[in-house]
């Protein structure tokens, strides 16, 4: 399945200057897309936006997106 989901919290711990820049949501998108489950990921700081391709259930998804420190919504 593919979504579009709008991103309502980044908790970085990729950066130390906290300010979500696009290297950040490189890097989001490459630990995402070593998740099972997930063939593809790309977060997009500036936008709040996560366009993502997964095999997940709702719970699944959410589970693992909060575990990485992003809340949708």
């Amino acid at each position: 399945m593919t979504e579009t989901l709008p991103i309502t919290y980044i908790k970085c711990d990729f950066c130390t200057a906290k300010n979500h820049c696009s290297a950040c949501g490189a890097e989001l998108s490459e630990t995402l897309e070593r998740r099972p489950g997930i063939s593809r990921a790309q977060v997009n700081v500036s936008e709040h936006t996560l366009l993502i391709d997964h095999s997940l259930d709702e719970d699944g998804l959410e589970d693992l997106l909060d575990g990485m420190g992003l809340l949708i919504g």
